[in-house]
């Protein structure tokens, strides 16, 4: 596996800049309509260094409603296992509440999602994007009538956490991604993040390619 997705960087991002940060983030899950316009779901997802090397491995547990078409709130629980250069790991549980304002224009839909991102008991920042903070994403997605639909994204990162370089916008986000209506229930996204780490002492680009896929397990017809 660390050998593939060494090679995986080498051919995807040849042309990041020795200063910059790659990682590859590759995830899995399933969700299930459980009560009328409740949504839950599962998922695995794994984060690498452009080295090869592990970052982060978390297991997620979500609830999402779906009673309105304009707004979609939903609360995620994280099991996180974060690793460092020489493959020590610590353990932190993160929950994450989220509000997903949406409309539609023609074949556009516009969003903005806010989330809140925290500890659950006691936790250490690991100086990734899975440490607590504000989060603002607005989003555009296209969906021209065929089993592939285009978003764009762009996410701010706030940081509330009292420090030297807390209480600021620490991380902007840029997203491309290509969503993929496989055959039958199943999805698959494909997304190119460009990131910058801003007003820290440490600023960096960072450069992500993401696999996620995703299966509709709905239920069996009576």
């Amino acid at each position: 596996m660390r050998t593939a997705v060494v090679a995986f960087f080498v051919m995807a991002s040849c042309s990041v800049f020795a200063q910059d940060r790659g990682q590859l983030w590759l995830g899995a899950g399933a969700k299930r309509e459980v009560a009328k316009n409740v949504v839950a779901s599962v998922g695995t997802n794994a984060r690498w260094y452009n080295d090869g090397t592990l970052r982060t491995l978390y297991q997620e547990a979500a609830i999402k409603s779906e009673h309105l078409s304009w707004f979609r709130p939903s609360v995620e629980y994280r099991f996180v296992t974060s690793y460092d250069k020489t493959g020590a790991y610590s353990n932190a549980h993160r929950l994450n509440v989220n509000f997903d304002f949406r409309t539609k224009v023609s074949d556009f839909k516009i969003g903005t999602r806010f989330r809140y991102q925290g500890y659950l008991g006691g936790g250490s920042g690991s100086g990734s994007d899975l440490d607590p903070s504000y989060r603002i994403k607005p989003y555009l997605e296209w969906s021209n009538k065929t089993r592939f639909t285009p978003e764009l994204s762009v996410e701010w990162f706030y940081d509330p956490i009292p420090s030297p370089v807390g209480n600021r916008f620490n991380r902007v986000r840029y997203g491309l991604t290509g969503n993929i209506d496989l055959p039958g229930p199943n999805d698959l996204g494909i997304t190119y993040y460009y990131g910058r780490k801003i007003n820290t002492g440490n600023p960096y680009n960072e450069h992500i390619i993401s696999l996620e896929y995703s299966f509709d397990w709905k239920p069996g017809k009576k």
